[in-house]
């Protein structure tokens, strides 16, 4: 069985599957989220080295690779994974959107504030003086001032950001957004506030934090697990329980869209890789789905992921995307 799936993922590379072949490649992609990955895996591998090589030669290879992956599955990261991270890092290089960095690198008091950059995948990081750290999301925008550490430590963000704050209870750690104000003292946290969002999202993996927003009367304290969402449209907000470490996955290159609607999704996409989308079909945005993509992937693997499972038509112009019904 796994060498028929060998067989149809070469085949569909090649372009040779026709008729019930094709169908039958579907129909295995949609079976579950490991053969989407193991697709597109392959996919990003197979396009890296095609143009240097013989098909004979990749079509062999290929059922070597994908042979030797079964049986090291259980690995995190296979050589196989590396691999295609590696391709996709050069294939897709020019679809990397770059994070906009907005902090002082100043040394005061014995301490200095430290980049620690990342690899177009995984987050950048900045270590500040107190040992905090903050992971940054793409086109975002972070910042403090010489006062920071002296009677409470307070950053502006614009964007997304998680932080790892370090403990000190008399030195309250405060980010402020335009409209929201979120206070911790020592505690792991996702924020998106992005200024052109209608949607304000305040995510907790651990510790406490205490939420106040400009329009709401009283300040939300969220608890491990809870993400507190605002509508700047409506001024409204929601208080709901979920699973907090899916929404710190992008710091690692992954992106994780629990039943949400294609609109939200292509939202979100629109961030990380800086390109614009027209859907032209409100019932297509009303589509939800659930799946997660890895930054390494292009905008077409994306779009192409999203087509398995919503039928859609699409259209890649430079950085606008056009989806239409099929």
């Amino acid at each position: 069985m796994e060498n028929e799936h060998s067989e149809l993922i070469i085949g569909y590379l090649q372009g040779r599957l026709q008729g019930r072949s094709l169908d039958d490649f579907y129909a295995w992609v949609n079976e579950s989220a490991d053969n989407k990955k193991l697709f597109f895996e392959t996919k990003a591998l197979y396009e890296a080295c095609a143009p240097s090589r013989d098909v004979s030669e990749i079509h062999d290879s290929w059922l070597r690779l994908l042979h030797k992956r079964k049986s090291r599955q259980r690995k995190r990261f296979t050589l196989l994974t590396r691999i295609s991270t590696y391709a996709a890092v050069a294939i897709f290089a020019a679809a990397i959107t770059s994070t906009v960095f907005l902090f002082f690198s100043r040394e005061y008091d014995g301490w200095i504030t430290s980049y620690v950059g990342g690899d177009g995948l995984e987050a950048d990081v900045v270590v500040l003086p107190d040992g905090t750290r903050v992971s940054l999301g793409t086109r975002t925008s972070f910042s403090y001032d010489s006062r920071y550490g002296q009677s409470e430590r307070v950053v502006q963000l614009e964007g997304e950001a998680y932080f790892e704050v370090a403990k000190d209870k008399d030195k309250p750690f405060i980010v402020n957004t335009k409209e929201q104000s979120i206070k911790a003292l020592g505690t792991k946290f996702n924020v998106s506030a992005y200024p052109t969002d209608s949607l304000l999202t305040t995510t907790l993996l651990e510790g406490s934090i205490l939420l106040t927003t400009q329009s709401l009367l009283h300040p939300t304290v969220l608890r491990p697990n809870e993400q507190f969402v605002y509508n700047k449209k409506t001024q409204s907000a929601l208080l709901q329980q979920v699973d907090a470490n899916r929404f710190v996955s992008w710091t690692t290159g992954y992106y994780y869209f629990p039943e949400q609607s294609l609109d939200a999704i292509l939202y979100r996409l629109s961030h990380v890789y800086g390109v614009q989308f027209t859907v032209k079909s409100e019932a297509l945005n009303r589509r939800t789905f659930t799946g997660t993509f890895y930054r390494g992937q292009s905008i077409k693997d994306i779009m192409e992921i999203i087509h398995l499972s919503i039928p859609i038509r699409y259209k890649i112009d430079d950085h606008h995307v056009t989806i239409s019904e099929i």
